[in-house]
């Protein structure tokens, strides 16, 4: 005997039924927020609050050995005519306005799930993150400004390339060298291509370290391993050039420097704010829209202190 009128789920779906059960935990998309701000490759020259300037002019100059003594000419020569020129340099790290905006419609907020859904405070939070995103893109375009570089646009990255960096950041200034320690990052491609390169080295003392095989690995963040005495990272902020290829870089310490400022709040100006030690996030309601709209400010600015501590190894994209 056929069944009549069955009651369907198709019939009560979006009435009586939900079409689809959303989790209560939201999980987050991939995201790359590593960046050498932390590490002895990135020097922090200051804060531009008080300072009077947006600019921070950073000095260098050739002091404790750059310059060799030379043997006078005998022991009671006169050698005044013969002094040597102080070698001085300068780099201005200009901190420019960085920001990020989110827009929530009251609505939107109100039907939240809670504390962990996406709400004003949850986003604020999440700015704090693209702080850290923004520093390692900043990062990447800096590198791109190295005067020398090695490998080429059309060649996968390898093991000879990354030699060949290390050799330049060792002969370099006129053979004084950069002393370490040293720093690749690499666009992810290329350092599947450095990981095939490796696979390929047999017979050899390459193919026998350890350090080798830790680099054939998976690991979390960016921290892809030490090879050959280099701290290898992989970032996706590294810039991909006009020549279908990527700005790779290998770094000694010291070879980028930073700035930055945090905006002051004005008495009365920002009802709600939260500052954090690098960023300063506002509340703003606009009760015409009905909306509330959540903004990150900060200010920074990156620049290769010694071009000669650092260059870029070029990669196929």
């Amino acid at each position: 005997m056929a069944t009549v009128n069955p009651i369907r789920f198709s019939n009560m779906e979006n009435i009586l039924r939900l079409s689809a059960m959303i989790s209560q935990e939201i999980n987050l998309l991939l995201r790359d927020t590593g960046n050498l701000r932390n590490s002895p490759f990135m020097s922090y020259q200051g804060s531009i609050n008080g300072s009077g300037s947006d600019t921070i002019r950073v000095r260098l100059a050739g002091l404790d050995g750059y310059d060799s003594m030379a043997a006078a000419t005998n022991e009671i020569s006169d050698e005044s005519g013969n002094a040597t020129a102080l070698t001085i340099e300068s780099v201005d790290l200009v901190c420019a306005r960085q920001y990020l905006i989110y827009q929530l419609s009251d609505l939107a907020s109100m039907t939240s799930f809670g504390p962990s859904d996406v709400d004003p405070f949850r986003l604020a939070a999440s700015v704090v993150g693209s702080y850290e995103t923004r520093f390692a893109a900043l990062t990447g375009t800096a590198a791109s400004a190295f005067t020398v570089s090695k490998g080429a646009n059309g060649t996968n990255f390898s093991v000879n390339d990354l030699f060949q960096g290390i050799y330049q950041l060792e002969q370099a200034d006129s053979g004084r060298g950069v002393q370490g320690p040293y720093a690749a990052v690499l666009a992810p491609k290329a350092l599947s291509q450095l990981q095939s390169s490796l696979r390929n080295e047999t017979g050899n003392a390459i193919a026998r370290m350890q350090s080798t095989a830790d680099m054939l690995k998976v690991k979390g963040r960016n921290y892809a391993g030490e090879l050959f005495g280099v701290e290898v990272y992989r970032s996706s902020h590294v810039v991909a050039n006009g020549s279908s290829g990527y700005d790779n870089f290998i770094c000694g310490a010291g070879a980028f420097g930073f700035a930055d400022g945090v905006p002051d709040v004005i008495p009365g100006a920002a009802m709600d704010f939260m500052r954090t030690a690098k960023v300063l996030v506002e509340f703003e309601r606009e009760a015409m829209s009905a909306k509330t709209s959540v903004v990150g400010h900060a200010y920074m600015g990156i620049a290769i202190l010694n071009d000669k501590k650092g260059c870029k190894i070029l990669s196929a994209q």
